[in-house]
């Protein structure tokens, strides 16, 4: 089955293990020139109207892909992203 971001964006993520909604796919984590997608990013906590970083959810993590969620079993806690991040620590820790 195929899929596009677009579509991908309107789900929601829900955690198996514990029920939790973890927000809509804000982004996606692809590998150049592979284009083998590695995971999905989420919204991270929300702090009053804002969220603090995203998490990185390894595409392993995903069990299945239904037409209103996306199931995901955050077995390891998920990465998460700050917005200080910057592209060159993501290439460090490959």
């Amino acid at each position: 089955m195929e899929y596009n971001l677009t579509d991908l964006k309107k789900k929601k993520v829900i955690n198996v293990a514990d029920g939790k909604d973890l927000g809509k796919i804000t982004d996606m984590v692809i590998t150049y020139p592979d284009g083998k997608v590695k995971g999905i990013i989420v919204p991270g906590k929300k702090n009053g109207l804002f969220f603090s970083g995203e998490l990185i959810i390894g595409f392993k993590c995903i069990e299945r892909i239904g037409e209103d969620a996306i199931l995901v079993s955050l077995c390891e806690k998920p990465a998460l992203k700050s917005s200080a991040t910057s592209s060159d620590d993501e290439d460090n820790e490959e």
